[in-house]
């Protein structure tokens, strides 16, 4: 074999084809290699500048991002202070406004705007006792049997109440219990508990008591439970206990107004 790249006089080397300095390797396979080898150190140079290139991009991109995302926080903080707006500064006094006001006479909302989150009571982090609440026997929608499902945790339900005349917090565990029938999760109530509520129906019917009978505000309906037995509410909840009881005494009210009519037209 004859390489162009050797000398051809008459000290040519014999050992070409299995050169003893470089572990018997023929010097054109050698050659071959190191070619091969300087085709991928270019192929790496090649990428390093590409991906130079798309981190410049991207770097460019977090910059207009990052603008953006204070020239939006900016608008936010304009709007929350609209929103949030004293009598004095809806005068005109501290805030502008930058947003065109909307010509809706309705009256304003009450509670956050809308995309604000609302307040919420603190989940209270110990508990007097727990009761173990036993699953329907019989679907109340279909009338189907009831059955266990023992691979979801038990459901919890704390509530705060009065109880004896003392605050207390009780934590009600619903087995995870389903209709076979309809497919239905079910729970009931147990023994003082209403299913979806924080607030027991002994605290509620006393904030109700000093409301509807005393007369008392719904300011200070709170502030004397309060400081009397150290359980915290706000007035608006106050207002929904009342809505609440509104609706469930609807069909009472409708039943006794019916009865008197009936009483009257019969005298």
């Amino acid at each position: 074999m004859s390489f162009s790249f050797y000398p051809k006089h008459e000290h040519g080397c014999p050992n070409v084809n299995h050169c003893p300095h470089v572990g018997s390797v023929s010097l054109g396979t050698l050659v071959q290699v190191a070619n091969e080898n300087e085709g991928s150190r270019w192929h790496l140079l090649r990428t390093l500048d590409a991906e130079r290139a798309r981190s410049s991009r991207l770097h460019d991109e977090n910059v207009r991002l990052q603008n953006e995302l204070d020239q939006v926080r900016l608008e936010l903080k304009l709007e929350r202070q609209n929103k949030f707006a004293t009598n004095q500064q809806k005068q005109g006094e501290t805030v502008e406004a930058t947003f065109p006001k909307s010509g809706s006479s309705e009256p304003k909302k009450r509670g956050a705007p809308v995309g604000h989150p609302g307040w919420f009571r603190k989940r209270p982090t110990e508990y007097d006792w727990d009761i173990d609440v036993p699953p329907p026997r019989h679907c109340p929608n279909c009338g189907g049997h009831v059955t266990v499902d023992d691979r979801f945790a038990p459901s919890e339900h704390l509530q705060e109440d009065l109880i004896d005349g003392q605050y207390r917090v009780v934590l009600y565990r619903h087995a995870a219990a389903c209709c076979d029938d309809c497919g239905e999760w079910l729970q009931q109530p147990g023994t003082g508990e209403l299913l979806g509520s924080r607030i027991g129906p002994h605290l509620r019917s006393k904030a109700l008591f000093l409301r509807n009978v005393m007369g008392m505000s719904y300011r200070k309906i709170p502030q004397a439970l309060q400081e009397l037995l150290g359980v915290a509410f706000t007035p608006a909840a106050l207002i929904g206990f009342e809505r609440l009881l509104a609706t469930l005494a609807e069909p009472v009210v409708d039943d006794i107004a019916k009865k008197l009519a009936s009483s009257d037209g019969a005298v």
